[in-house]
């Protein structure tokens, strides 16, 4: 997901996360985005939480207006519990669109760990699905996933059962394609020509 899709339901839940900012420079009348400010105005060095979309703005403006913090479901603690085990993470209570948000995240991650940890993150929770979606009394023995695990899962549950109807059915066997027979009639060819 590295750009955003305007039209997407998802996304545009995503991007609406809140994230953990800090101002660099004073905002004159831009106190109400603090609820603890006493003041009109925003002052440098202020730390608050705002929608994703709103930090990612005032990231991209020049000079910046906010540094983006990570999460707490990206920083250390987390990465470590992941990267030990996230097959047994409850996806559901960490964040419904962790993938999403941490692509997202992954650009202010100095370090670059959080694009790792998302990787083995989804590598050690795909095994575990796809091991699950072949039996479904495994299936809801999976820790509670996030929305794009679901999403994958349903299809994955789709595509096991259809291929499984297929194979019972038995009565379209399979066959070479003749991309594949020409291919190996003109390896010979070339073959008894040299």
């Amino acid at each position: 997901m590295s750009s955003s899709n305007y039209l997407s339901i998802s996304d545009i839940l995503v991007t609406n996360e809140k994230v953990p900012c800090k101002f660099l420079l004073d905002l004159p009348k831009m106190g109400f985005l603090d609820p603890s400010a006493a003041e009109n105005d925003l002052k440098a060095g202020t730390n608050i939480e705002i929608p994703l979309w709103l930090a990612e703005s005032l990231y991209t403006r020049r000079p910046p207006l906010v540094s983006v913090d990570l999460p707490k479901i990206y920083k250390e603690t987390y990465r470590e519990i992941l990267n030990a085990d996230a097959c047994t993470v409850d996806m559901h209570k960490l964040g419904q669109h962790f993938y999403e948000l941490g692509c997202y995240i992954a650009k202010h991650d100095i370090k670059s760990e959080v694009s790792a940890t998302l990787l083995n993150t989804y590598r050690q929770r795909f095994k575990m699905i796809l091991s699950a979606t072949v039996s479904t009394d495994s299936i809801n023995s999976v820790q509670p996933l996030s929305a794009s695990e679901r999403e994958r899962t349903k299809s994955a549950v789709v595509t096991e059962r259809a291929l499984s109807s297929w194979l019972k059915i038995g009565d379209c066997p399979l066959t070479t394609a003749s991309m594949i027979a020409n291919h190996r009639k003109r390896k010979r060819a070339e073959m008894e020509l040299s």
